[in-house]
């Protein structure tokens, strides 16, 4: 047959080598390149398609690159960049994408800074019936494609990497999707599809070191909204914010049917992950043979029924797996190994009254089978949970902390080595039919290989793809792990980052990336302790300049070594001088916060506008003096202070220098402010997520004054203060 090639609005897409520049529409409906028909093989080696120039900025980047549809099309080596979306291929049939380079496409600039998390940043993936998803931008998008096949694909640098909606039959393999802001493979409604020998390390954002560990709902594999029957084995998914993260779907929680079911997770290395491991909810399905180490909770399966967890390492989590309301689960044949609880199982008192799902379905915890593991953790909790069996299982000085709500819980064969009295157990159970022996003197386990060499689980073990890479990840330790501004940090540019260590006012300023070096070029309001610079990865030790009273102060270096390449995926040759700068602006504030609850029946303020403002009045009041004006979250910002239904009234001061500075005030709910008696952010006064609002203000020096009204309905609160210069 004669290849067809269908080409209307836009046109097709160049096959000689070279560099082809063309934008598309912002909104995603016209694409600049469209390959159409039947029976299709193209080989674009050579060929760099790009949406916007190199140098744009990556939230900046717009547009669709390439729209596929067609059957029997296979496109080789095609490199996109620079686009919202790279590729989309939408209602096609046996479709091959072959070694194709989707890296440098957009993302978003994170808000959350390493002192504090921004909810702004925070992502939701619950519904995408109407490509709600598009928002978030992708490498490759698949929309209702059957029979696919991805295989070396790279995406790098940007949000997300390959997408599928209501995709089946399908097989992603020996691809490189890495670094990226959110999410490596995502998945919804798509089933019965192969995730095969990948490495998707490093899918994350919310991350700050010690500070805050949210992930913000990215993850190096997303399954959400009934997709089943998927097979995801022999992937390298590190770092990700979850390692695999599964949620049934908004349809079985309204009506308690269906869900993502039956899929199988094996030879995967989930470790590192922020957040949790594996996170599976309100599911059926089986894990085996997966490496689940260093991450908050290795399992996070929350409401899963009919699961096996089997023969995983899980090591260094502050829970190895986490379940509530789960029923009929196998927990066989894992090692776990330094987790503060091996296990956490439990019922909670009370459940949502809005979700559909457990009132169609069973969700007491119950018809637990934990058995022939071995278990070196502190302690295995379970509570509010029925018919709980431990059978063949090793412990290593665990204490069973089995709560008198348990309910036919029975020991059988155990062999528990401690010193603990009754060997950990509760009083109110006994060691007959177990062995009580001395502790070892040293314990170890076996190393973690994807490969079951010994078969145990060989119905379940997925065959290795003929030429599919085992990719062990050789990535580094979760301390190095940094998010900035755009994303996970890879190293390959140079970094001034401020730490957390302080000596006598003294502050240590990390340099990092590849390996060179750094000169002072100038200083303005620090001191220096190593004024002349040094080697990178090195350091810096600075503290303000007491002598000077400009709030701005300004650090920069030169650093000069090897080859770079910076968030825009630039490339700069070795030797090449970069600049790097350390800015802070300290500015003195003053603060007087009153607090005071409302009656949402009679004083709702966007409504009551009259009523509030005497409530505001006469209601009994909190006050506070924070040096900062810096309020979020769910708990009360003050102590006395009501979660809910409360408003705020803030009076403040601050001193400038004469000059322009942007002014910006964050609010969750309503939000009104004034600079010196004139109004500067209105209109905000309603219902709203944590918004941030900016302005450009010219000031003449000296002291301003600031006030700001704000009240908080329900769920998440903010109210932030800032100003900084303009640049």
């Amino acid at each position: 047959m004669i290849p067809i090639l269908i080409f209307a609005l836009t046109q097709a897409v160049p096959t000689k080598p070279g560099e082809y520049l063309k934008s598309s529409d912002l909104n995603l409906q016209v694409p600049a390149y469209s390959v159409s028909g039947d029976n299709i093989t193209l080989d674009f080696k050579g060929v760099v398609l790009r949406g916007t120039a190199k140098t744009v900025e990556p939230d900046q980047r717009k547009g669709l690159g390439v729209r596929v549809t067609g059957s029997n099309i296979t496109i080789k080596n095609l490199t996109v960049a620079g686009y919202k979306v790279a590729i989309l291929a939408e209602n096609c049939k046996n479709l091959k994408l072959i070694d194709c380079d989707v890296s440098w496409n957009w993302k978003q600039k994170l808000l959350s800074t390493p002192e504090k998390e921004d909810l702004n940043d925070w992502m939701s993936f619950h519904n995408n019936e109407k490509r709600e998803w598009f928002r978030y931008g992708a490498g490759v998008y698949l929309d209702r494609v059957t029979g696919f096949e991805v295989k070396g694909l790279k995406a790098y640098g940007g949000q997300c990497g390959l997408m599928m909606n209501r995709s089946e039959k399908g097989l992603v393999w020996n691809s490189s999707i890495t670094y990226m802001s959110a999410i490596g493979i995502g998945m919804y409604r798509s089933s019965n599809n192969r995730i095969m020998h990948n490495n998707l390390d490093y899918c994350v954002r919310g991350y700050s070191h010690g500070v805050y560990n949210r992930g913000q709902d990215s993850a190096a594999i997303l399954a959400f909204e009934q997709c089943n029957k998927n097979v995801f084995a022999y992937n390298s998914a590190r770092f990700g914010g979850d390692g695999f993260f599964l949620w049934a779907g908004q349809t079985t929680m309204d009506t308690g049917k269906g869900g993502c079911n039956d899929n199988l997770l094996y030879g995967n290395d989930f470790s590192d992950a922020p957040t949790n491991g594996i996170e599976a909810t309100f599911s059926r399905n089986k894990f085996v043979n997966n490496r689940v180490d260093n991450c908050w909770h290795g399992f996070w399966t929350g409401y899963s029924y009919d699961t096996l967890i089997a023969g995983n390492h899980i090591a260094g989590n502050e829970d190895g797996i986490a379940h509530e309301h789960g029923q009929n689960v196998t927990v066989e044949s894992n090692q776990f190994l330094g987790n503060k609880n091996a296990l956490r199982i439990w019922a909670n008192d009370k459940q949502d009254p809005n979700w559909g799902y457990p009132k169609n379905r069973e969700t007491r915890s119950l018809g637990w089978l934990i058995k022939d593991n071995a278990i070196g953790d502190l302690r295995l909790a379970i509570t509010k949970t029925e018919n709980v069996r431990f059978e063949g299982n090793n412990s290593f000085n665990t204490l069973f902390a089995i709560d008198p709500t348990v309910k036919n819980a029975t020991f059988v064969k155990n062999c528990l080595h401690t010193d603990l009295e009754n060997g950990g157990l509760p009083a109110s159970y006994s060691l007959e039919g177990n062995e009580c022996e001395k502790p070892l003197a040293s314990r170890t386990v076996a190393a973690w290989d994807p490969r079951d060499d010994e078969d145990v689980w060989e119905e379940l073990s997925p065959e290795a793809l003929k030429g599919g890479k085992m990719p062990l990840s050789l990535a580094g330790l979760k301390s190095d792990l940094r998010v900035d501004q755009w994303g996970p940090v890879d190293y390959k540019s140079p970094l001034l980052i401020p730490t957390k260590i302080v000596q006598d006012g003294w502050q240590k300023l990390s340099v990092l990336g590849p390996k060179g070096l750094f000169k002072i070029k100038s200083s303005e309001g620090f001191e220096l302790k190593n004024s002349s610079g040094g080697t990178v990865p090195g350091s810096i030790w600075i503290r303000p300049d007491a002598t000077q009273s400009n709030p701005a102060r300004t650090l920069k270096l030169v650093y000069t070594g090897g080859k770079t390449v910076d968030h825009r995926g630039i490339s700069t040759p070795a030797g090449t001088p970069i600049e790097l700068k350390h800015e802070t602006f300290e500015v003195k504030e003053t603060w007087n916060v009153r607090f005071f609850p409302w009656d949402p029946k009679t004083a709702d303020p966007r409504t009551q506008q009259r009523a509030y403002e005497q409530a505001s009045a006469v209601a009994t009041v909190v006050t506070a003096t924070p040096i900062k004006l810096d309020y979020a979250g769910y708990g009360a910002f003050e102590k006395g202070v009501p979660k809910t239904h409360f408003g705020t009234i803030t009076e403040g001061t601050f001193t400038v220098p004469e000059g322009s500075y942007i002014l910006e005030v964050t609010g969750d709910d309503g939000i009104v402010c004034t600079v010196d008696d004139k109004i500067v952010i209105c209109d905000e006064w309603h219902y709203q997520g944590p918004t941030t609002y900016s302005k450009t203000l010219k000031l003449n020096s000296g002291l301003h004054k600031v006030a700001i009204h704000h009240f908080q309905i329900d769920g998440y609160a903010a109210l932030k203060f800032r100003i900084k210069p303009a640049r």
